[in-house]
């Protein structure tokens, strides 16, 4: 589990391969016209009827979603839209969409009545409305019908038609019906509900061999399963950042879940070559970067208005120190899928790792929880822009309790809620928030160290020896290893530890990186204690530098914690207080009871009246925030925790 945002560890920004043509598509302008598929009406209240509607949106969403000169606003953000008294206009501004496609769908037997209605949001006239009366063996021809009427309505090109099934392009409705149940199902983001769209998908291609869009599914729903029995806490963003492509899918290997999904990938491509999505999917498992970004924007130009695929684009951007690239791509997922606030929630932390803006990270958070104000993800990431980067420790609080209510099982949020707690000085409802948490280990490092107990601290550290530490600006574990080093004298074994989990920060395994910096000043400072005085300091320029780089075009001081501390390690004190009393002006004073009183890395300079200063500062703090929480406590406005 990472605590804190999430940085992936730095690395060297790769040269990119001269750019196929598709790269063309992935830079298209945002301003192309809009439309949105609303999901379509069915007067038959069965669930047959439910999913043939489903299916016939999906359909025809899927059809429009190939034009290359039309961005088609995603189902994600669609599916909401279901009511027949809805504004048009008021859909239009929520979706941020010119026009809207609605219709009906009946079926008798073998034959299907469509109806469809194609409206301009902006005068909230119908532009045309059209019925088809035609056998369910003709639903891929009403399908190109209705597409060819929309492309010249709309004056834009035609692209050929996608072969989702067949040879002869029918589409088998009873398949496709098991499809859409899968997606819905996967939508869920629950293991038991990934376990039974991973059946229907392969009910589904066994009932249509030759459905492409179906192997395509199984292959994500496959993958999807894999990565879910690997992280404890779905949907939160740091469980897929800070960790290299390979140590992603080392996990699913074990099962022998990634073969299998390879192999769904493999099939829907060979019937549909000009499956998009698919080619994305090969993209995210390809560990040449290189390659991966040939198939990345292959499959972008293919499926032009694959919101998913553009998220993971950004991904792999990122992790190729491409910033820039990365929030352009979110933002064109952003525009197809305007209602998904998982989305919100990405942007949200590309704009904190790139220009620390928190402003805005924290408007674009109070967006996605306008869109699912139980979006628990964000609120987690909300509390902890509040306590460490604001020094609203209360509000955090607030913020933090509510995500623990809708996800008991959230690691994340509970050690997060310990931390606030903490500085708070409040041990006992950080202990009472891990009462129900099986193995709340990293969380009891801190707890221990509060209570001033260094071998409890130690040895909680140690018994995670073998597993990759939290990573970020604060390296609660490593502090607890040189601590407890200082008063044994045995530096030997600690530094072996915090060697081997400095390396495992990122694959390279050698030199500083961003992501694990905290551990590396804290190892820097080990060695320095051990003798190895040259290796440390050498270790804390490097660290140093990195950060200078990475605080170009971010807010004045916003590693002034972590550069306090490399300049403490180099022996430069008068610039290692000038940083933290800039670290206290813009109210960074969380776990300021740890600097303050037990850092041994400023044990000299405790007795220097700035110090001093400085910690009184940190204490009013905590104490003001303190009386705050209790007042809103003695309200019933916070909740109050108790051993």
């Amino acid at each position: 589990m990472n605590t804190g945002l999430s940085i992936v560890g730095l690395r060297r920004e790769s040269v990119p391969a001269r750019l196929p043509p598709a790269a063309e598509t992935a830079r298209q302008p945002l301003d192309r016209p809009t439309i949105a598929v609303l999901p379509f009406r069915t007067s038959a209240h069965s669930e047959a009827s439910e999913f043939l509607a489903q299916s016939v949106t999906d359909l025809l969403r899927n059809r429009l979603a190939a034009f290359r000169d039309l961005v088609v606003i995603g189902s994600a953000s669609t599916s909401g839209q279901t009511d027949a008294q809805l504004n048009v206009r008021d859909v239009g501004q929520r979706l941020r969409v010119r026009f809207l496609l609605q219709g009906s769908v009946a079926r008798t037997g073998d034959q299907l009545r469509i109806g469809v209605q194609l409206v301009d949001t902006a005068s909230g006239s119908q532009l045309w409305s059209t019925a088809f009366d035609r056998s369910v063996t003709d639903v891929a021809a009403i399908r190109e019908g209705i597409a060819q009427r929309i492309a010249g309505t709309l004056q834009i090109a035609v692209e050929p038609a996608a072969r989702d099934a067949s040879a002869d392009a029918r589409i088998n409705l009873d398949a496709y019906g098991l499809y859409v149940q899968g997606q819905r199902l996967l939508s869920n983001l629950r293991v038991d509900d990934t376990d039974k769209a991973v059946a229907l998908f392969r009910r589904a291609t066994i009932l249509d061999p030759t459905f492409a869009r179906g192997y395509l599914a199984l292959g994500q729903a496959q993958l999807l399963a894999g990565r879910m029995s690997n992280m404890k806490t779905i949907g939160f963003l740091e469980n897929a950042q800070g960790q290299s492509l390979d140590s992603r899918l080392s996990g699913i290997k074990t099962k022998g879940v990634l073969g299998e999904a390879r192999q769904a990938l493999d099939r829907s491509l060979e019937l549909n070559p000009a499956l998009g999505e698919a080619w994305v999917e090969r993209a995210s498992l390809n560990t040449d970067p290189v390659k991966a970004e040939e198939l990345y924007r292959k499959g972008l130009r293919l499926a032009p208005n694959y919101g998913v695929g553009y998220m993971r684009f950004s991904e792999f951007l990122f992790d190729q120190y491409r910033k820039g690239e990365a929030i352009e791509m979110i933002d064109r997922a952003r525009q197809i899928d305007p209602l998904t606030p998982s989305l919100h929630l990405r942007k949200a932390f590309l704009l904190m790792v790139s220009r620390s803006d928190v402003a805005g990270h924290d408007r674009l958070l109070r967006e996605a929880l306008a869109i699912n104000p139980q979006f628990h993800p964000a609120l987690t990431q909300l509390a902890h822009s509040r306590h460490e980067y604001s020094g609203e420790f209360v509000d955090a609080i607030r913020i933090v309790e509510r995500s623990i209510a809708l996800d008991p099982q959230s690691e994340f949020g509970r050690y997060l809620a310990v931390r606030i707690y903490l500085d708070v000085d409040d041990p006992v409802a950080a202990l009472a928030v891990l009462r129900d948490l099986k193995q709340p280990t990293e969380a009891m490092v801190e707890i221990a160290q509060y209570q001033r107990d260094r071998r409890r601290a130690a040895a909680l550290s140690r018994s995670r020896s073998a597993e990759r530490w939290a990573l970020g600006p604060v390296a609660p574990m490593a502090e607890a290893i040189r601590d407890d080093a200082i008063v044994t004298g045995d530096y030997a074994s600690a530094l072996r530890l915090l060697e081997s989990q400095y390396a495992m920060g990122s694959p390279e395994g050698t030199g500083p990186r961003m992501w694990s910096r905290g551990l590396g000043l804290v190892f820097a400072h080990t060695l320095v204690l051990a003798g190895e005085r040259q290796r440390g300091r050498h270790l804390a320029t490097a660290i140093m530098v990195q950060i200078d780089g990475e605080s170009v075009g971010r807010t004045q001081d916003w590693f002034s914690r972590e550069r306090a501390a490399a300049f403490a390690i180099l022996g430069e004190d008068e610039r290692a207080i000038g940083e933290l009393e800039a670290s206290a002006k813009t109210r960074k004073f969380y776990r300021w009871w740890y600097v303050a009183e037990l850092d041994p890395l400023y044990e000299h300079l405790r007795g220097d009246p700035r110090f001093q200063v400085l910690a009184e500062q940190a204490k009013q703090h905590r104490r003001s925030q303190r009386a705050l929480l209790d007042e809103l406590r003695r309200k019933g406005e916070v909740l109050k925790r108790a051993s």
